[in-house]
């Protein structure tokens, strides 16, 4: 999720959001960060209330740095189990807030990137090498995603995945039939001026500019360094931006949308399709022909890690090792309708509620489908094009 602009947040509105439980922990704390607030000021909803949790080691345990929602105890309850209590937690609105805050001196022990952030965070000097020997779950990771990205930079492992999804059109079929067969399944659903005004796109470089490089049918829709590239993606943004009804900020609102008809298609995370279905709403998520977008996310340890003993560092390993357990992984795919990297975490789900949630037994049948996220390029030349055509330019 992107940063969000206080100026355009209706107060009132997100607060009886909150109260009603319409966001999730993740977008509860970026709402609230947007508007200079802690979530620990704002009183979460009665089911909120009652999420299980674990009581904190205290000083000796590693401190994780990571979106929230990510502190269940259903994470972590390998570590618990190891040593009767959990690692303590500190949560970012999103990743740049993240890095800036570590370059500015907060020393996490353990990190939940994903793969488009992990050479910044490298670059920088904030992560520590990892050694998979100290993880007992690493041989069930997938084999595809062991390596993925830039997992391992000049011969240091400083990533392990723990989770991915897919970016793809989740669309109202009873509204647009003529998209319901996989083989019409096409990005360019978001721009049909058919349903001018009941469309939707994420408002982030990612998920939002890469789709408009992958429906250009760029070979590599992050590289937007020849100036021809950046002109196609901007025009195609152009084109599009009065066809949307607003570009979303939160899954919570367009979740809401779909299931009220106000929009017919939006792009979406996998997890909005789980949420709809689960309420009973006729809609697909699509398997585009020009390909959907695979994000990988996981965790990182920290560099400062390294200055605080052997000890410190094998309990870092361990809150590692404890997300990656195939029970972590069934609990997630359950709850938060994503992938794992867990193999054995899919055979402790049912075959149904996997399909319920894009998801099947064999895991690497969609991940060898998606076009993997990486790090955009040149990153602030394409926010500077992006804000602009926002701005009508």
């Amino acid at each position: 999720m992107k940063s969000l602009d206080p100026k355009k947040l209706d107060v009132n509105r997100i607060t009886d959001g909150i109260m009603g439980g319409k966001y999730n922990r993740r977008e509860v704390h970026a709402i609230l960060g947007a508007l200079g607030f802690s979530a620990t000021m704002v009183p979460l909803s009665a089911a909120r209330a009652q999420e299980t949790s674990v009581e904190s080691c205290g000083a000796g345990a590693p401190l994780v740095f990571t979106w929230s929602g990510y502190d269940e105890v259903h994470f972590h309850e390998q570590y618990v189990a190891e040593h009767g209590c959990g690692p303590n937690f500190s949560f970012w609105g999103d990743e740049e807030e993240a890095f800036a805050k570590m370059r500015a001196g907060f020393s996490p022990d353990v990190m939940a990137p994903c793969t488009y952030k992990i050479k910044q965070w490298n670059d920088a000097g904030l992560l520590g090498e990892i050694d998979t020997s100290l993880l007992t779950n690493w041989d069930a990771v997938i084999p595809s995603l062991q390596n993925v990205g830039d997992s391992i930079i000049d011969g240091r492992r400083v990533f392990v995945p723990m989770d991915w999804g897919q970016t793809s059109v989740t669309f109202r079929t009873d509204l647009a039939p003529e998209y319901v067969e996989e083989e019409n399944h096409s990005w360019g659903i978001l721009w049909d001026p058919k349903y001018a005004g009941r469309l939707s796109m994420i408002d982030s470089l990612i998920d939002g500019v890469a789709v408009a490089g992958i429906y250009g049918g760029l070979e590599n829709p992050y590289d937007l360094s020849d100036p021809a590239d950046m002109e196609l993606v901007a025009n195609l943004l152009r084109e599009q931006l009065p066809l949307l009804r607003y570009y979303s900020n939160t899954m919570a609102d367009v979740e809401q949308s779909l299931a009220s008809g106000e929009l017919v298609a939006a792009a979406t995370w996998n997890s909005t399709i789980t949420t709809l279905r689960g309420e009973g709403h006729p809609v697909a998520f699509m398997k585009p022909k020009e390909g959907a977008m695979t994000w990988v996310c996981g965790l990182t340890r920290s560099a400062m890690n390294d200055n605080e003993g052997d000890d410190m560092i094998l309990k870092a390993h361990q809150v590692l090792d404890s997300y990656l357990s195939a029970e972590a992984g069934a609990w997630e795919i359950i709850n938060y309708g994503y992938g794992h990297a867990n193999a054995n975490a899919y055979n402790m789900v049912s075959e149904e509620e996997l399909a319920e949630r894009g998801l099947s037994k064999n895991p690497e049948e969609l991940l060898s489908k998606g076009i993997l996220q990486i790090a955009m390029t040149p990153e602030d030349q394409i926010q500077i094009m992006f804000e602009d055509v926002k701005a009508g330019l």
